[in-house]
């Protein structure tokens, strides 16, 4: 899938954003996101396919909760990231979805579902 909002998240400033999100949001992980990881993270909150192989414990996982990190800070505070807010997040989970989301412009599916969140 080609991205279809272009290459903000991989310029400079998205990738600094990203970064800024993860030591706002995970301050427990003093080293934050390795170089290799915020550009995987970049490709994907921009849309790219990503295939990615590394060592085990090398950080992979970071590259799927990240970017749920990121679209859920950028949804819950928009003004503070002009030109990022504008990405829909696609939810495969279950109940407590509505928690989650409270306060955001987040509109979760369920499946092929759109679910309203008041």
């Amino acid at each position: 899938m080609a991205p279809s909002r272009g290459r903000k998240w991989q310029t400079e400033e998205g990738r600094a954003i990203i970064k800024q999100i993860v030591v706002k949001k995970v301050p427990q992980w003093t080293g934050g996101l390795r170089d290799w990881q915020a550009t995987v993270i970049a490709w994907i909150l921009d849309g790219e396919d990503v295939l990615c192989i590394t060592a085990t414990g090398d950080g992979k996982s970071a590259l799927f909760a990240v970017p749920i990190l990121v679209l859920l800070e950028v949804a819950k505070n928009p003004a503070m990231y002009p030109g990022f807010g504008d990405r829909v997040i696609s939810w495969r989970i279950g109940p407590g979805i509505g928690e989650l989301v409270a306060g955001t412009h987040v509109k979760p599916a369920f499946g092929s579902a759109l679910v309203e969140v008041d």
